[in-house]
């Protein structure tokens, strides 16, 4: 039986309403509240740029050490009679084949980065880190998408890039949207979700050791060519 709190009458449990005051019967046994979570903090356009330059100056460090083993190799290719004499001359100016290289360099660096770990050197400076957009670790396959689309995105100093996280709720920029991905910062990221230094390890030798081969292999074929 239920009891009405306002005027005592007894009810049948599966009474909604009280029979004698017509009043609603409160639930005797109420569901326990839902704790509240706390919403993830989706990182801004600002920040993201920020850690994309600083990717970008260490760039040209990857580029130095590319420069160097290419250049090792070009000698040791001269030597063994493979490359004409005077390659030297021929290794600057502007090459299409060194630019593809060095966009296909870029690319598996920050799929890799970003798909095993979660995070470029740029993003760790940062604090920030790519998830998929529930939360989750991220993977290569959406990596991979948002990577090829910043090249979109960057269109007009970022401004596309921008229009589109200023109308997404987790300030999604169009390549977040097609690889189902959004960045976050990396302090909020529930401890179930957080990699171990090991994988920031491969993620780092991977990247970076595929940034650095593509840039060298692109110089030496832009000599070989000539």
């Amino acid at each position: 039986m239920r009891t009405c709190d306002y005027c005592g009458g007894e009810n049948p449990d599966e009474a909604v309403n009280c029979s004698g005051c017509g009043m609603e019967l409160k639930n005797p046994n109420p569901p326990p509240p839902v704790p509240k979570q706390d919403k993830l903090t989706a990182a801004g356009f600002w920040i993201r740029a920020l850690a994309r330059i600083i990717d970008m100056v260490f760039g040209l460090f990857v580029g130095f050490i590319a420069g160097t083993l290419g250049g090792t190799t070009l000698v040791l290719l001269n030597a063994a009679g493979v490359v004409p004499p005077g390659w030297q001359h021929r290794i600057h100016g502007f090459s299409l084949t060194v630019l593809a290289f060095s966009f296909l360099g870029n690319i598996l660096y920050h799929t890799f980065c970003e798909g095993i770990y979660g995070a470029t050197l740029g993003k760790l400076c940062c604090g920030i880190c790519v998830v998929s957009e529930d939360g989750r670790p991220s993977n290569l396959k959406g990596a991979m998408i948002r990577s090829l689309a910043f090249y979109f995105d960057g269109l007009f100093f970022g401004l596309v890039g921008y229009n589109s996280m200023e109308k997404s709720a987790l300030n999604q920029r169009y390549g977040d949207i097609w690889g189902k991905t959004a960045v976050f910062k990396t302090d909020e990221i529930a401890p179930e979700f957080e990699h171990s230094p090991m994988r920031l390890t491969v993620s780092l030798i991977l990247g970076i050791g595929c940034w650095i081969a593509m840039l060298a292999t692109g110089l030496v074929l832009k000599v070989l060519q000539q």
